[in-house]
């Protein structure tokens, strides 16, 4: 086998690992939605205050995992991008598109966003479906509160102010790493390097 053509089967073994990789995180995204979704549910309809409480944070904790798993599906993204673009150069011809047709379907990889969704693309799908989860989990969690804090009293201010807290925490670190995308630019710049 020339020494070419063993580096192009070498290259689509890489990239079909990346699109493997792509796909199981994306079914890893949707099935923790559907697990929080349940899990919150079933604190909503046992109704106590211990269950209650957990709702918030339960909230918090789906948006985060969600945002984790898309980090690995962008990751995916880019190198198989680059695998794409290798394989292309290689044969001649832009052969092998999906990175272009993900960035127009769904959004594109290098833009700044907040998990899924990108200002400057708001009304795509990918960034409505994002809003929807995101105003669905926040509806949940404040009616949770809502139930709650009669029950508490005193300490329910309290716990607004931890919750505050831990949602802002997590707000600004997700803001910054999705909005930066500085992980992303890295791999793909010592991807370019590597060629």
């Amino acid at each position: 086998m020339p020494q070419t053509d063993h580096k192009i089967a070498l290259w689509m073994d890489q990239l079909r690992r990346m699109r493997e990789m792509q796909y199981a995180y994306h079914k890893k995204f949707f099935h923790g939605l559907y697990f929080f979704l349940v899990l919150v549910i079933g604190c909503l309809l046992w109704d106590s205050p211990v269950s209650l409480a957990l709702v918030p944070l339960l909230v918090i904790t789906a948006g985060t995992q969600s945002c984790f798993y898309l980090h690995f599906v962008d990751f995916a993204r880019i190198h198989a991008r680059f695998m794409e673009g290798r394989l292309n150069k290689a044969l001649g011809k832009s052969t092998l598109i999906g990175s272009e047709i993900e960035d127009l379907y769904f959004y594109p990889i290098d833009a700044p966003k907040f998990g899924g969704f990108v200002p400057t693309t708001p009304l795509r799908f990918f960034s409505f479906f994002t809003l929807h989860w995101v105003v669905l989990w926040l509806g949940l969690a404040a009616f949770a509160l809502w139930r709650l804090l009669p029950m508490m009293g005193p300490c329910g201010k309290h716990y607004l102010i931890l919750i505050g807290l831990w949602a802002a925490l997590n707000f600004i670190y997700l803001t910054l790493f999705f909005g930066k995308s500085r992980d992303l630019h890295a791999m793909d710049s010592f991807l370019k390097k590597s060629s």
